[in-house]
């Protein structure tokens, strides 16, 4: 009875981002007059009909599954104060992998207030392995905590049944509702905004920095960081390699291993410019251009 009632609450969601009334206050965040930001972001402002605070308390995590990007377990108990974004997802399903532009926005604009937790629940038996998973989170640049729900006991507990599916629990603790498939941004964004200032109002709402340990945390420097195509140039015998976790393509000599020259500021983005000042976002396929057009 319990995973029908979460349920319910998950699918409810979508619907209630889209409820609105004229007459009720007006929830904002940044200037709702801003231009889109350089990544193509814009500020949102949205009027909010009701509150979002959940009324079922959210189902703790089982002991003894793998965490990443964490010294130890999160529980769902030591985050009270925070509002949770838990992501249902896994590595090989192509749409997770979009939306993690959209969880990486959310963290952005509430650095203090959101904590979001991947509960990666493999389709396949390879993608359960801890280590295959602590590599697409170290490939992806992933920077909040993961846990390995390789027996489906998350998804189970909360009745998800397509990746990916988001779930938002409250600052105290309650399951709010969540959402399946993309899109994910723009369906989510107006309740953690609502819920972080009826939660902060009420003096609820716990506002201290949250950090974790990274998997990426230590690991050495090298010169290439997952590249993913390389293309040979005839011409000038150079190798032209896409450093993709760098942003950036390499220019390298076959014979000596030597680096030639870099293309591409090393910041991730999208944006023509010389050598130094593109941007790239983990480039792949490449090809060589006579007229450099």
């Amino acid at each position: 009875m319990k995973r029908l009632v979460l349920l319910a609450l998950v699918l409810g969601l979508v619907a209630a981002a889209c409820t609105s009334d004229a007459s009720t206050p007006t929830v904002t965040t940044g200037d709702p007059t801003a231009s889109p930001t350089e990544d193509g972001s814009s500020t949102t402002t949205t009027t909010l009909g009701q509150s979002f605070a959940g009324t079922d308390p959210a189902p703790e995590f089982p002991d003894g599954l793998d965490w990443l990007n964490t010294e130890a377990p999160l529980s769902i108990a030591e985050l009270r104060g925070k509002v949770v974004l838990l992501d249902f997802w896994t590595y090989g399903c192509i749409n997770c992998i979009h939306i993690i532009p959209d969880l990486e926005r959310l963290e952005t604009e509430y650095p203090d207030e959101l904590v979001v937790i991947g509960v990666h629940s493999a389709k396949f038996a390879s993608e359960g392995d801890t280590e295959n998973i602590r590599q697409i989170v170290l490939r992806y640049g992933l920077e909040h905590p993961v846990v390995n729900d390789r027996d489906f006991e998350v998804w189970q507990t909360w009745g998800a049944n397509a990746w990916p599916t988001v779930v938002i629990i409250d600052p105290a603790g309650n399951v709010v509702g969540g959402h399946s498939g993309e899109g994910v941004y723009d369906v989510t964004q107006p309740v953690i905004a609502s819920l972080v200032a009826e939660f902060g109002a009420n003096g609820v709402l716990d506002r201290s920095p949250v950090s974790f340990a990274l998997e990426a945390d230590g690991l050495p420097e090298t010169i290439l960081s997952f590249p993913g195509k390389v293309l040979a140039d005839p011409v000038s015998g150079l190798l032209y390699i896409a450093d993709s976790n760098h942003h950036r393509i390499v220019a390298a000599d076959p014979a000596t291993g030597d680096v030639i020259d870099v293309f591409g500021s090393g910041r991730r983005g999208f944006r023509d410019g010389d050598a130094r000042s593109a941007r790239f976002d983990q480039p792949q396929g490449m090809v060589l251009s006579s007229d450099g057009a």
